[in-house]
C-alpha cells in the first residue's frame, strides 16, 4: 500500500473517530448531570498504522490494499475509554446502543464473560454515518470500554507477556488470572464501601 493510499483510506476513519469522541464526551457530561460524578477518568483514541494495517491483512491472507483493509478490517479506528466503575461502562453502553444513526456491527462483554487469562473489556464496534454530497456511508470505530483496574491489568499482562517464550507465558499467563481475581475483588469491595456510604448519606 502506497502512503497516500493509506493516507486516503484513514481520512473517513479519522472523522468518525472524532466523531465518536465528542458523543462520549457529550453522554458524560449528560451523566454528571444525571448522577453527579464523573463517569469516565480518560480516554485514548488511535489510527492504525500502515504498517499494523498490512501486518493484520497479511495474517488473515489478504492483499495488502486500501480495498482489502476497508472490507475485512473492523479496528481500523478505535477509542479506549476508561471509566471510574462497572456502572459507568454499563450506563454509556447502554446509551450508545440506544443512538440511532449508530450500526451496531459488533458486541463483546468480556467483562460478564472474561477470557481465560483474565482479560476484561467490553468490546462495540459501531458503524458511524459519514454524510457526503452524494449520499452517506458507515465507516466502523472499536470502543473498548475498561475500568481503571482492567485498564491496568491489561497494560501489566501485555508488558509481561508479549513476546515471551512459549513455556515462560503460560507461567506468567496463570499469574494474571490471579491478579485478575485480585482487582475484581477490590473493585467489589469499592463499589459496596461506596452503595453502603450512599445509603448512610441518603437514607430510606
Amino acid at each position: 500500500m502506497e502512503e497516500k493510499e493509506y493516507q486516503e483510506l484513514i481520512g473517513p476513519y479519522r472523522e468518525c473517530l472524532g466523531n465518536m469522541e465528542n458523543r462520549l464526551k457529550i453522554l458524560a457530561e449528560d451523566y454528571r448531570k444525571r448522577y453527579g460524578e464523573e463517569p469516565i477518568h480518560h480516554m485514548q483514541s488511535r489510527i492504525k498504522t500502515k504498517d499494523s494495517i498490512e501486518s493484520k491483512l497479511e495474517k488473515k491472507g489478504r492483499e495488502k490494499t486500501a480495498d482489502e483493509a476497508r472490507y475485512y478490517l473492523r479496528d481500523i479506528a478505535g477509542v479506549r475509554v476508561i471509566c471510574y466503575d462497572l456502572a459507568g461502562i454499563r450506563k454509556l453502553a447502554r446509551a450508545l446502543k440506544k443512538q440511532g444513526d449508530l450500526e451496531i456491527v459488533k458486541e463483546k462483554d468480556y467483562i460478564t464473560s472474561p477470557k481465560e487469562n483474565g482479560y476484561k473489556s467490553y468490546h462495540l464496534v459501531v458503524g458511524v454515518p459519514i454524510y457526503r454530497v452524494d449520499g452517506m456511508e458507515y465507516y466502523p470505530v472499536e470502543i473498548q470500554l475498561r475500568t481503571m483496574a482492567m485498564d491496568l491489568w491489561a497494560s501489566l499482562e501485555h508488558r509481561s507477556c508479549y513476546k515471551r517464550k512459549e513455556e515462560d507465558r503460560q507461567a506468567w499467563s496463570e499469574r494474571f488470572l490471579q491478579y485478575s481475581l485480585l482487582l475484581e475483588q477490590m473493585e467489589q469491595a469499592v463499589a459496596e464501601d461506596r452503595e453502603q456510604t450512599e445509603k448512610r448519606r441518603n437514607p430510606a
